[in-house]
Order: structure tokens, then C-alpha cells, then sequence
């Protein structure tokens, strides 16, 4: 952990108990008393949307003989269950809204473990969701290598007008190669590369299809490929930030898996059907279930 990027001057005396810190969008303090069933977590799991959240944990529970699921009770910005050590939890769309999640929770973990460095770095993060492929075959599970933003470069924030907050995007190997490990023989398509995360769903991916069409179909192409021979192999719209603020930390034991539902490279509208995407989120769900019981027992 890299403990001197770490905001003890706040997080400090919350773990003293000399005030207490609200995780205001997950409407819980470090002083409410659920929090005490959430100490031994060993596994954070992300997702965007809630009712993904409702499932993993209600198969993470009956994998684990029926363990209990708590839930946190607000739910109007992200929704939360807790089973058997694993941390379920919705981000929303996009880098704005996860990013509060994540720091969020990141706060909530150093309050968890008692700001015990060694017992952070043992937890394993991961987040999961759907991408668009860049000529990878709709069903793909991939892993990412490293999250960057739509012109290949890290994820930053505006620093005022004073300049830019830096972030590095890079997966750890160790990890990606251990998922690949827990998944093969699966039959699981599966695929490791870089992954762009675009700011919005439409212009920053380079799509036709929005309300606002800012690129023509040369350009599109143009970047499409690009994108491709710098070993991109999907795009989603939180990997980036995600990578980034895990690593100013100093985790080391996180990943990203995304399964894609479209090869951007022959359309930007989604057709599969619906049990063809419902099949391709059980892949994934599987691709994820597989590892953490390879890495929790």
C-alpha cells in the first residue's frame, strides 16, 4: 500500500473514534452498528446496476449453504449486500458516479480493517459489466490490462485551472493471469486487453447512433482502428478511474472483467437478443463466481 497517498489527516480519527465518517450515497456511518457484520470482507464486487448486485449476492448465498445477505437500507443512488465476505455494490453509469462509489468505499474498508495496511491489501476488488468489443466476438468475457481514457492516455481530473490529477490505469498481471486460471477449462470465451473508458456513451466511443453525431464513418473507422492495433479489445465507461484510484492506494490485488454485447467494428447499435445477452451475463457471472471461489475457498 502506498500509505503516504493515503488521507490520514481525515481517516485517522474515524478509526479512533473520534468522529465519525458518512458514507453519505450509501446511507451508512462508520458509527451505525451494521457496519461490524461487514469486518471480515475479503472480496468488493462492483457492477453497475443494483438488480446485478441482487443476483450475484443471491448466488453468492446459495453457493455458500444459504449464508445470510444484509443489505444497507438506502438505495436510491447505489444498492449494497453483504454475504460471507464479499461486498456487492452498484457504481451506476459511468466514471462520475462510480468514482464516488469507490471512494466511498475505500474509506469504508480503511474504517473496516482498523487502517491495518496489510489487511487492506489482501482484499480483492474487482469490477464487472458489459463493453462494446473491438473485434472480439459478442459474448467475450474480457480481462483488461490496463484502463485508459479514448486517446490511449491515463485518467485524469481538471486540477482547477492549475493543470491536471494523473492517475495510472494499469491491472495487475499476477491477478489477470490467476482469473484466466480460475476460468480455464470453463468453455468460457475469454480474451485479455487493454479497455477504453469513455466519459460518455456516445461521443467519446465514437458512435453513429446518438443524438449528436460529431464523426463521420471515415473517422469513426479511423479511430476504431487505432484503438485496435494499440491492443485495445474493449470499451466500457468506468475502468480507467477505477484502475486508477485503486492504484493511488496502492492495491495490488484488483481486475476488471467485462463481457462484450457488440463488435463496434461491424455496428454501434446492439442487436443480439435478450436471451442472447442474458446468456452473455451469465458468462460472466460465471467467469466471476469461479474465481472468488478459487481465491476464497
Amino acid at each position: 500500500m502506498r500509505d503516504e497517498n493515503i488521507n490520514h489527516a481525515f481517516l485517522d480519527a474515524v478509526v479512533a473514534g473520534q468522529a465519525p465518517d458518512i458514507y453519505y450515497h450509501f446511507g451508512v456511518s462508520s458509527a451505525d452498528r451494521v457496519l461490524d457484520e461487514f469486518r471480515d470482507v475479503r472480496a468488493i464486487v462492483m457492477a453497475g446496476p443494483g438488480g446485478r448486485i441482487v443476483e450475484f449476492a443471491s448466488r453468492w448465498s446459495r453457493d455458500r449453504g444459504g449464508a445470510a445477505i444484509l443489505a444497507l437500507a438506502k438505495e436510491d443512488r447505489f444498492v449494497t449486500r453483504y454475504c460471507d465476505g464479499v461486498l456487492f455494490a452498484s457504481h451506476g453509469m459511468g466514471s462520475p458516479s462510480a468514482a464516488i462509489a469507490v471512494q466511498e468505499l475505500m474509506r469504508m474498508l480503511f474504517f473496516l480493517k482498523d487502517g491495518d495496511l496489510d489487511a487492506m491489501s489482501e482484499v480483492f476488488w474487482t469490477r464487472v459489466g458489459t463493453s462494446g468489443g473491438i473485434q472480439v466476438d459478442p459474448g467475450t468475457v474480457v480481462v483488461t490490462s490496463e484502463g485508459v481514457m479514448a486517446d490511449l492516455r491515463p485518467y485524469r481530473l481538471l486540477k482547477g485551472a492549475e493543470g491536471t490529477y494523473w492517475f495510472d490505469g494499469g491491472y495487475p498481471t499476477d491477478v489477470l493471469n490467476a482469473i484466466l486460471a480460475s476460468n480455464e477449462g470453463s468453455g468460457i470465451p475469454m480474451a485479455v486487453g487493454r479497455t477504453v473508458a469513455g466519459n460518455d456513451f456516445f461521443l467519446e466511443q465514437f458512435r453513429l447512433d446518438g443524438a449528436i453525431r460529431m464523426e463521420t464513418d471515415e473517422s469513426k473507422m479511423a479511430w476504431l482502428e487505432w484503438i485496435e492495433a494499440e491492443g485495445v479489445r474493449n470499451i466500457e465507461m468506468e475502468g480507467a478511474m477505477f484502475a486508477g484510484f485503486l492504484n493511488h492506494w496502492g492495491f495490488s490485488n484488483f481486475a476488471m472483467m467485462c463481457v462484450t454485447i457488440v463488435n463496434r467494428l461491424k455496428g454501434d447499435q446492439i442487436t443480439a437478443t435478450s436471451a442472447e445477452l442474458e446468456s452473455f451475463r451469465e458468462r460472466l457471472g460465471s467467469a466471476l463466481f469461479n474465481h472468488l471461489h478459487a481465491i476464497l475457498g
